[in-house]
């Protein structure tokens, strides 16, 4: 489990293992351990938005493509936490409109299948996913959240993070040096 509450050699060392276990872990004892720390309260999606916008193959009245509305309940963004999709091992991006369209059943942006993490834990989470199915999913996020994590450094390092960066790279609870040891032994999982 992360340690938010000092900065210190033995907390950045403690948070580097936490990272590590994840990546022994399966990719569904990861998920569990993960909403072990805490549970997701509401779906990804409005439930009525959805059931009425897959009438009409997502979408709009005037026939725009259109997401469902998002249940604005769910964020933990505040905290530096985003939400995974854990059927995201059976179909790939749920949360984009090309497979809300191609997989329509409700039960996959459901809370029971959503699961809180920061950028690095997602990232570890994708990586597991390429891993077992070995690379027919998960290889979207596995390639694009390290770029998003080195942005967050990179202004860091520049002094021009905003705040909801600096809450998002608080949550990873690593300096960049710590962050690139973790992401040496991320980039092995998908091999």
């Amino acid at each position: 489990m992360l340690n938010y509450s000092q900065d210190n050699e033995n907390t950045h060392i403690s948070n580097i293992n936490h990272y590590l276990q994840l990546m022994k872990m399966s990719y569904k004892e990861a998920v569990n351990e993960l909403q072990g720390r805490e549970e997701c309260q509401y779906d990804y999606f409005n439930r009525q938005s959805f059931k009425n916008l897959a009438r009409r193959n997502f979408k709009s009245i005037n026939k725009k493509d259109r997401r469902p509305n998002h249940n604005k309940n769910r964020s933990k963004y505040s905290e530096g936490l985003i939400l995974h999709h854990v059927l995201e091992n059976k179909v790939e991006n749920l949360s984009y409109l090309t497979s809300i369209r191609n997989h329509p059943d409700f039960m996959y942006q459901q809370k029971e299948n959503l699961v809180y993490c920061n950028l690095l834990e997602h990232l570890i989470l994708h990586g597991l996913i390429a891993k077992e199915t070995k690379n027919k999913l998960g290889i979207g996020g596995y390639n694009s959240i390290p770029a998003q994590i080195e942005d967050l450094y990179s202004k860091e390092k520049n002094n021009k993070l905003n705040n909801q960066e600096k809450i998002l790279l608080s949550a990873i609870g690593l300096e960049y040096q710590e962050y690139k040891i973790v992401l040496a032994k991320a980039k092995k999982l998908r091999l």
